[in-house]
């Protein structure tokens, strides 16, 4: 009888386990949302959030190339950018992010971001909120490109009211 039930537990745990397939597709992986990268990308996100993005140098290439939708910029471009946004908005928040690695099976490493943010108007005190998604790929632990995709007609707004400002007040600033 012991016999019986031994054998009777072996088959179901290894029936268990026949259930489980792993896609070797080049385009398949694992995901993570506990790994280093996905930390730094949250580290990154705090940066954002105050104002001192300038972070990122230590993990992006100097010859990224990062996307805003279609837009392509440097990475000395994306990271005065970024920071600019804390010249037009307070209380900048990255609120409830998912952020996770996926490690593709054809080597590939991407880190993916999907946020809401929202911040308030250092003009006009008027709060704002969109939602966006990047994506930050990864080749030997540096951040060689980033893609996000976001409505950035809010942020040309408030940019243009800013120059405006600062024209009135008789102020430059190379943003």
């Amino acid at each position: 009888m012991k016999k019986i039930i031994y054998y009777l537990a072996i088959g179901a745990l290894l029936s268990c386990n026949e259930s489980i397939k792993i896609d070797t597709a080049p385009l398949s992986g694992t995901i993570n949302q506990s790994d280093e990268k996905t930390k730094i990308i949250e580290k990154l996100g705090k940066a954002y959030t105050t104002g001192t993005f300038e972070l990122a140098n230590e993990y992006f290439t100097p010859d990224g190339i990062h996307m805003v939708n279609d837009v392509i910029y440097s990475t000395e471009e994306i990271i005065k950018g970024y920071n600019f946004h804390s010249l037009l908005f307070d209380e900048l928040k990255h609120n409830d992010p998912h952020i996770t690695t996926m490690f593709y099976n054809n080597g590939n490493i991407f880190t993916n971001q999907w946020v809401h943010w929202s911040g308030v108007s250092k003009i006009t005190g008027q709060s704002h909120e969109l939602d966006f998604y990047c994506s930050w790929k990864w080749e030997n632990d540096k951040i060689v490109g980033t893609h996000c995709y976001f409505d950035t007609r809010m942020i040309e707004q408030e940019a243009g009211l800013f120059q405006q400002k600062m024209a009135a007040d008789g102020e430059t600033t190379d943003q």
